[in-house]
């Protein structure tokens, strides 16, 4: 079995969906012939639950940008490696920009100015050397076929182009979001200028880049248009629905037709089966993900006649966001439940027993060319889907080629999406999956198995 490093900086944060993507390579490549070597930071409270994985990883030392500053100037305060965010930006950086409460706005800029400089290129480039001496001595000590760098952050790759220049091996670099080109991330004009150059230098030298949408790897090719572009959906991991274990698995991700799973759970059917169940589980970004369309949607066509709400329910765990005060707007509050944050496990199970998934996205040209990892679960789950954000993109051409449900934008589609669902509803008692896709096309084996394939073709 050939073998290959993987570069994963986010690797044992279960929640992020960094991690999920990195953690099913290291669990799935050995079915297609590549045994992974995991170089990981050792980021101390973030726990190493590893029990799903049988291949090697290695956690070598790891200093953040801000941590080593303090030590190094000896300023006597404790600073936690911890990591347990991924907004894919430069946590250390932001750390620098936002350290201590500044009123004055001469020094808030003075600290920004200074994250510019420090955090360059990101703030974990204190990890390169130990996780560098580490992949030189295992090339030195082994048959090393391959790498695979994933960022954020960029020190992955800056580690990766420097094990190419010295070893040759074929090198993947994995961009989950792109670096330059991410709509979310601004720099200085000056810091832009030296970013971009130091990308294309970069990845100069790579044999492939992989991202995650068609879409950004169209826009990657604008900085890099000679380099081998290809574009990796993420996934679903099958293990992760055994939660359903009155279930046979493989018709339950298998099945051409709808399931109501909610028949057939046994101890986890507790839904109101007379009420259309909607549900949604995580973040709501500070209202950057915002449900209004859809609570519009409901007392407009209440006002006008076409439903009753009292025939509707909208579960959300995770943030409360001020959901509370914004149902209580739309005189919908006696439907809405807020559950809080719960388990992931628990999050699959009360979805398998909802009727719709909803999926919520900020309405914004930036959303362009992500598609939320959470959509991938609900291939698996095989309920129809109202996936609320941004007019046109990825995430609407998955949903829209897929059939998996309906991608609204503003409240006219949203009515008619949402009184579709409700007529299917009250006439059958059900809402149907209609989807005719291959739901294991979009799991992580699948995933995995476009990265080995990409890694033969290199290696040939």
């Amino acid at each position: 079995m050939r073998k290959v490093i993987l570069v994963a900086f986010y690797f044992n944060q279960l929640n992020e969906i960094a991690s999920k993507r990195l953690r099913a390579l290291a669990k799935y490549l050995p079915m297609f012939g590549w045994e992974p070597i995991v170089i990981a930071p050792n980021l101390g409270s973030i726990p190493k639950e590893n029990d799903d994985l049988d291949c090697r990883i290695i956690y070598v030392d790891y200093e953040d940008m801000f941590s080593h500053y303090l030590n190094k100037f000896n300023f006597k305060k404790s600073i936690s490696n911890s990591k347990n965010s991924d907004d894919e930006c430069v946590e250390s950086e932001n750390k620098l920009k936002d350290s201590g409460s500044v009123e004055n706005p001469l020094v808030s800029k003075a600290i920004s100015l200074a994250g510019e400089v420090f955090a360059y290129p990101d703030g974990m480039k204190y990890w390169f050397e130990p996780a560098f001496k580490e992949i030189s001595t295992i090339i030195e000590n082994e048959d090393i076929d391959a790498i695979i760098s994933s960022s954020w952050p960029i020190t992955a790759h800056t580690i990766a182009k420097n094990i190419k220049n010295k070893y040759d091996l074929i090198w993947i670099a994995d961009l989950r979001d792109l670096w330059n080109l991410n709509p979310y991330i601004s720099h200085t004009h000056i810091r832009n200028y030296f970013e971009k150059n130091l990308e294309i230098k970069t990845f100069e030298n790579a044999d492939a880049l992989t991202t995650t949408t068609d879409l950004a790897a169209e826009t990657l090719s604008s900085i890099h248009p000679n380099s081998k572009i290809v574009p990796i959906l993420s996934g679903y991991d099958e293990d992760d629905f055994k939660v359903f274990e009155d279930i046979s698995h493989d018709s339950f991700i298998d099945d051409g037709k709808n399931i109501n799973v909610s028949k057939n759970i046994g101890e986890y059917d507790n839904k109101d089966n007379n009420k259309l169940n909607f549900i949604y589980a995580g973040s709501l970004y500070s209202g950057k993900r915002d449900p209004s369309l859809l609570f519009k949607a409901i007392r407009d066509l209440e006002n006008e006649g076409k439903l009753n709400s009292s025939k509707i329910s909208i579960d959300f765990y995770g943030d409360n966001d001020n959901l509370e005060l914004l149902a209580k707007k739309y005189g919908l509050l006696n439907i809405i439940n807020i559950g809080g944050r719960i388990s992931h496990k628990e999050v699959l199970q009360k979805q398998a027993q909802s009727d719709i998934l909803l999926l919520i996205s900020w309405n914004n040209e930036k959303e362009k060319m992500f598609i939320p990892g959470k959509v991938y679960e609900y291939f698996a789950l095989k309920k129809p889907v109202l996936s609320i954000g941004y007019k046109e993109g990825s995430l609407k051409d998955l949903i829209e080629e897929t059939k998996i449900g309906c991608h609204v934008s503003n409240l006219e589609s949203t009515k008619k999406a949402l009184l579709n669902f409700y007529n299917e509803f009250i006439d059958k008692g059900y809402v149907e999956f209609k989807s005719d896709a291959n739901i294991k096309d979009y799991s992580m084996v699948s995933m995995t198995n476009k990265f080995a394939n990409l890694l033969d073709e290199l290696s040939d």
